[in-house]
């Protein structure tokens, strides 16, 4: 409908111009950027030419990890299902011109994707918690992926509860960045109000497990960003003989 179709775009726009302001200079947030780079350096370790090493960032928003990993070289695509998004993504860095940096609108678990099979690298960075059919989401990650290829899958392990995280980042890493904190979460709580969703939070031991289940080697994991909400973990796809189960 049109009237809907006006109301997605401008909360579309409003959310993508909002959180550029939201994260532009906050150090969690640029710290989490520096985690996904150098896994992405240790997913192709001695590949000298970067602009060789295909990197995918599955619901890409408007393309800030995908700009952070052009920029260093390797050659990116961006995907999200929301049209409105990399739209947003597609003008905001018009600007820089990056020939090795594209986006498309599609859903990589839904659609055909282009290059399936091919790339290096995949980056999911807090898709799992809220997307609607999460295994499905894994297989359509793994089809993007060429064998053997890595990724790094990032998710919530816990709602990002203003005055909670508040007192865990107070006590952690003290007053300043406690009150630092504010700044990201205050406007996520109120986007997770008014976000039309179902959120999952895995525990650490569920979330590894998924990508077990999905055809992934889980090569190292941790809690990551203010005062551990999410949980990070670097994978590989195990090739089909090593993930089919015994006796099939």
């Amino acid at each position: 409908m049109p009237i809907r179709g006006a109301l997605e775009h401008m909360i579309a726009v409003t959310y993508g111009f909002a959180y550029d302001a939201v994260i532009k200079g906050f150090h969690p947030y640029e710290t989490l950027l520096e985690e996904i780079s150098s896994f992405v350096r240790r997913s192709v370790p001695g590949e000298s030419n970067r602009r060789a090493v295909r990197v995918l960032d599955i619901a890409c928003g408007i393309g800030n990890v995908g700009l952070r990993l052009a920029r260093e070289g390797y050659t990116v695509v961006g995907v999200d299902a929301v049209r409105h998004l990399i739209a947003i993504a597609r003008e905001k860095h018009r600007a820089e011109a990056l020939p090795n940096l594209t986006f498309h609108h599609l859903d990589v678990a839904r659609d055909g994707m282009p290059g399936a099979g091919t790339f290096d690298v995949l980056v999911s960075m807090h898709t799992l918690y809220w997307y609607p059919e999460p295994q499905a989401l894994l297989e359509g990650c793994r089809r993007a992926l060429r064998p053997g290829g890595h990724a790094i899958f990032l998710t919530y392990g816990r709602p990002a509860l203003v005055g909670k995280t508040f007192r865990e980042v107070l006590a952690r890493d003290g007053c300043p960045a406690a009150l630092r904190a504010l700044r990201w979460l205050v406007p996520t709580a109120a986007f997770e109000v008014l976000r039309d969703c179902d959120h999952r939070y895995y525990s650490e031991s569920e979330f590894h497990a998924s990508l077990e289940a999905a055809g992934f080697e889980v090569l190292e994991g941790h809690p990551t960003f203010l005062a551990g909400l999410s949980h990070l973990a670097w994978v590989r796809m195990r090739d089909e003989a090593s993930a089919r189960p015994e006796g099939t």
